[in-house]
């Protein structure tokens, strides 16, 4: 399928990078949205600060992924803008990484305003919803702590089915496609875990100590202030992982990984070996 293109909203990030290189090696032609260049497919102009970049970067692809980025001020509440613009530069089916926190999410939240106004387009659609990130431990909002050697998170011993950011591209991926899959997709690992068993397994692939410590929901605060992130940011991710300490949050596991890749989700002890290789 040579002449199908997509356009990949943020392809260096945890996610856009693995979507893009699948996509790749299906044999579409990837336009990678950003402002860096990236490993795989030709990299288009995007910017979440100027809006005249964004339907270009989308124009002429059948398909596209866009996420909700968190970690950009300001622009969570503009991505139902960016979705519009997508459609309007005449993309067809469009899948969006969202979360399953939306469930619990305020009405007026990024993810269900970002979620309704995608219904309301005209296009097909596929809703990402994972559960946490393993990455976030070794690329994301807490490697630094797993750098340091201690995971200090205010989540208890609360148990979550974490998953790989390259299962839920992989998901991303097959959705994209035509006459894919369309509405919610659910996405976990194959089982719970506590965060003490995902600080074994890290130490166990890498060979360093790295340890778990349940911490309040001020001190985690105070820890990501003081390792460069917003103290909304912070706030955002201390009522989620206080959810999972109070056992708020349950999150079953699902089979969207295997039943639409093919293949098993990487379990905790899978990740952190081919992290540590």
């Amino acid at each position: 399928m040579n002449d199908y293109t997509v356009t990949v909203f943020g392809a260096t990030g945890k996610t856009g990078r693995h979507v893009a290189e699948l996509a790749t090696e299906r044999g579409w032609t990837v336009r990678a949205a950003g402002r860096r260049p990236a490993a795989h497919g030709r990299t288009v102009p995007f910017d979440w600060d100027d809006e005249t970049t964004w339907v270009p970067a989308a124009a002429g692809a059948q398909a596209a992924y866009v996420l909700i980025p968190f970690n950009h001020p300001g622009a969570p509440e503009r991505t139902p803008d960016l979705l519009r613009a997508v459609a309007a530069a005449g993309v067809e089916r469009v899948v969006l990484l969202s979360s399953l926190d939306v469930d619990s999410a305020d009405a007026d939240s990024p993810l269900c305003v970002s979620e309704r106004t995608l219904a309301e387009l005209p296009v097909k659609s596929a809703v990402l919803r994972p559960t946490w990130f393993l990455d976030n431990f070794t690329l994301g909002s807490f490697a630094g702590m797993t750098q340091a050697g201690e995971i200090r998170l205010p989540c208890g011993e609360g148990r979550i089915p974490f998953v790989a950011a390259v299962d839920i591209a992989a998901v991303a991926v097959a959705a994209m496609g035509p006459d894919a899959a369309t509405g919610p997709l659910p996405i976990t690992g194959p089982e719970s875990v506590t965060h003490h068993e995902v600080a074994a397994a890290l130490a166990e692939a890498t060979g360093r100590p790295v340890s778990y410590t349940p911490v309040t929901a001020d001190e985690f605060v105070d820890l990501m202030c003081a390792r460069g992130f917003s103290e909304d940011y912070g706030r955002f991710l201390a009522d989620a992982l206080t959810d999972v300490a109070t056992g708020t949050l349950r999150i079953p596991v699902h089979d969207t990984v295997p039943r639409l890749t093919g293949r098993r989700a990487l379990d905790v002890t899978e990740f952190a070996r081919r992290f540590a290789a």
